[in-house]
């Protein structure tokens, strides 16, 4: 073997040991997309175990891959597949990952093509961070917030349907030719101002009502 490629060898050696610590999915692919190296946090994300150095498994050992508005994206349109084709980076990209068995998990995928000196992709390497997690707190978040807003919307919908028939009387009693009594008199206006405070209510943003 020769000096320089003793050189790469190491490299090499040193670039996966340095992966198998990270607390994340870690692969690499040859030029030709083809996956040389993965660590455990890979396999788990995957739920399976690609063949190394097979056209079968190019680009990503991911059984089927899905884009977050849920279309199929081919592995030969994956991130790390774009990112050996265009020879740029693809940093914090997210996708969906379906394994075998048909369970998900979403991750952000670091695609990084590895150049030699002469500008030539000679490798690549995809960093996959699981965001599940976060990805089902962001959702239950939303629902919480749609659901609060339902019922902001339907409160207010009640307290206006009751201050409805009051409206009703005070201009009854305004049109009525005796006059409204005295012990009435400023109930439109507390009604008008309870109005108000139902409008505000709703429209008012999430952080400063309930």
């Amino acid at each position: 073997m020769s000096s320089l490629a003793h050189a790469a060898s190491q490299d090499e050696s040193l670039l996966r040991q340095t992966l198998d610590l990270l607390p994340a999915g870690a692969y690499l692919c040859n030029s030709d997309g083809l996956i040389t190296y993965y660590n455990q946090h890979a396999l788990n994300m995957w739920g399976r175990a690609p063949a190394l150095n097979d056209p079968a498994d190019r680009y990503c050992g991911s059984f089927r891959l899905f884009a977050k508005n849920g279309t199929h994206v081919p592995h030969e349109e994956c991130w790390m597949a774009l990112a050996i084709k265009n020879r740029r980076e693809y940093l914090g990209q997210e996708i969906v990952v379906e394994r075998a068995d048909a369970s998900r998990v979403t991750v952000l995928a670091y695609a990084t093509p590895l150049m030699n000196e002469h500008g030539e992709v000679i490798a690549a390497m995809n960093i996959v961070v699981n965001i599940s997690d976060r990805k089902r707190i962001e959702t239950l978040l939303i629902r919480a917030s749609e659901t609060k807003d339902l019922y902001r919307a339907t409160l207010a919908d009640a307290l206006r349907e009751q201050l409805e028939p009051m409206r009703r009387i005070v201009e009854t009693l305004r049109g009525n030719g005796a006059g409204m009594p005295a012990e009435l008199h400023g109930l439109d206006g507390h009604i008008e101002q309870m109005k108000s405070l139902i409008d505000e209510m709703v429209d008012s943003p999430r952080s400063e009502v309930f």
